[in-house]
């Protein structure tokens, strides 16, 4: 397909993944922590995980299918791909470091991250901006170490930051929390939530899709837990951005939630201050890869609350068709709303316009009058 994007139009791929080397904690753990430091390797069956002792391979899955493509961790083949697909930045999350939320001891989780950091951030510095990496924030265990660690983030240049979608034995309503969300709103980093950091295995007939696809929308009760419970009324400021769980659900979510409230209102604790749908607007952000029904309810969702990824080089992404996908988008909205969507939210959000007037002056358009 020889079709392109107007080229004043950057194009943002707000959600990939990177794989981490193999050995990267057993090489670079402190010392105390040599010994119980997760093991990550390679074979003809693909990556295996072990994280004390518990194994993160799918019986039967050869993890190759999601992870075999060498761009995957090989900075010049990535740049290839992201060529193909006409990304000119893209947001990129862990891969296996997805599972370090496993972890149960604050100090090994800390630790444990804290490596994954350090060597992403150095990891990405080759890209001279074209890949921004999504830092963990590694303080669920320990919520008062949060401003701190922050700040930490941000010395090593992270412009994004993750916390896990539903951590085990953690609430995000409790009043503990509550310093999390302080902390991250006072940073100006956007929070990313992203699907599958649980660790989950894959077992018996069709669980492998049922978890996939079951995937691709998740993310319904963790965005009524932020709105009902106040956070995002409270913290007007935070941005966060559901990735991966595509952006339909949307839709339904605002109207349901809205009716609910307004039905239960008297029963309701916290009382707030606007309809749900008002912190939808106010606070949040969802990508999708390939999801019709979004951008055909762009009226509903918002066309400055999506953002559209690669989910590079998943096999459910759009890695080989992203070309297709962005003429869909272009063709069902107006043009400006499919600039937001594909590139500018993106830009706007993580505060790349930078690198953005870079790379479209470096294509020759007049940066400032775009």
């Amino acid at each position: 397909m020889d079709w392109r994007p107007p080229k004043e139009h950057i194009i943002v791929s707000a959600d990939d993944h990177v794989m981490e080397p193999v050995h990267l904690w057993e090489d670079r753990m402190p010392a105390r922590y040599k010994d119980w430091a997760p093991k990550l390797w390679r074979d003809d069956a693909g990556y295996h995980l072990e994280v004390e002792g518990r194994s993160f391979d799918s019986p039967g899955f050869n993890s190759q299918l999601i992870e075999g493509r060498e761009g995957i961790h090989d900075p010049a083949l990535r740049l290839a791909d992201m060529d193909g697909d006409l990304v000119d930045i893209s947001i990129a999350f862990p891969q296996r470091g997805l599972a370090l939320f496993y972890i149960r001891d604050a100090d090994k989780l800390m630790a444990t991250v804290d490596v994954y950091n350090q060597w992403f951030a150095e990891w990405c510095g080759q890209f001279d901006g074209r890949v921004i990496g999504v830092g963990i924030l590694p303080t669920i265990l320990r919520p008062e170490a949060t401003r701190e660690y922050l700040q930490r983030l941000k010395s090593l240049g992270f412009k994004a930051i993750m916390l896990p979608s539903y951590p085990r034995g953690i609430q995000y309503n409790s009043q503990e929390a509550e310093q999390i969300f302080d902390a991250i709103e006072e940073s100006g980093l956007p929070l990313s939530f992203h699907v599958g950091e649980a660790g989950e295995q894959s077992t018996g007939h069709g669980a492998l899709l049922t978890y996939i696809t079951a995937q691709l929308q998740s993310f319904r009760k963790l965005w009524c837990t932020l709105v009902f419970s106040g956070i995002l009324e409270r913290h007007p400021d935070l941005k966060v951005i559901f990735t991966e769980g595509g952006a339909s659900w949307a839709a339904s979510a605002l109207y349901d939630a809205d009716n609910v409230y307004r039905a239960y209102e008297t029963e309701t604790r916290p009382k707030l201050a606007r309809l749900p749908s008002f912190y939808w607007r106010q606070n949040c952000y969802a990508t999708f890869m390939d999801d019709p029904t979004a951008y055909r309810e762009v009226d509903r969702i918002g066309a400055d609350k999506i953002m559209w990824s690669v989910d590079y080089p998943h096999p459910e992404g759009t890695l080989g068709y992203g070309r297709r996908v962005l003429k869909e988008i272009y063709d069902t909205v107006s043009e400006a709303d499919a600039r937001k969507i594909v590139g500018q939210n993106a830009v706007d959000v993580w505060g790349l316009q930078e690198t953005a007037d870079r790379i479209l002056a470096a294509r020759g358009v007049e940066v400032g009058k775009v």
